[in-house]
């Protein structure tokens, strides 16, 4: 799968840099307090680009399986049990993420006729990190599988 190591890695620096632009813009909104100058857009931009930097690191979190989780029972299981547990997971969190899709796209023509109060840009920006969200923890989710199931095939000692 050496595509999804690409968009693993774009995702990966598009993370780090939206979160070095929330950085900068907290940092921004901390000095202007000391300043005569006031800059009202950092409070909404800094919750923009934390929103965003959670979309694109999210899936990768998926892949890599570091969201939390309690897993002192399931590596008690045997290795088939565990994959069929995790599997069961992953299409879990495709058919939720499915759903976020869906009711994310109607939910970003919400904000087509509306706009941030300090930066001026539609609310459809904003409300377009559910469904770019979702279709992300889809792929990512499929990729999943896919993997453990190549997993599972390499392990019986077949080529894959």
């Amino acid at each position: 799968m050496k595509q999804m190591e690409k968009v693993d890695a774009t995702l990966g620096t598009t993370t780090i840099l939206l979160f070095a632009g929330l950085l900068l813009v907290v940092v921004i909104q901390i000095l202007s307090r000391y300043f005569p100058y006031d800059f009202t857009w950092t409070e909404e931009l800094s919750r923009y680009l934390f929103v965003y930097s959670i979309v694109t690191a999210a899936p990768l979190a998926l892949r890599k399986q570091e969201f939390i989780r309690i897993d002192m029972l399931i590596l008690a299981l045997p290795k088939s049990i565990q994959r069929i547990y995790e599997t069961v997971i992953s299409v879990l969190i495709i058919l939720f993420s499915a759903v976020l899709f869906v009711f994310g796209i109607q939910f970003t023509g919400l904000g087509l006729d509306f706009y941030a109060p300090t930066l001026g840009i539609p609310m459809a920006y904003a409300y377009a990190a559910v469904p770019i969200l979702g279709l992300l923890l889809i792929v990512y989710g499929v990729v999943t599988i896919i993997e453990r199931l190549q997993g599972a095939y390499d392990e019986k000692g077949e080529e894959s």
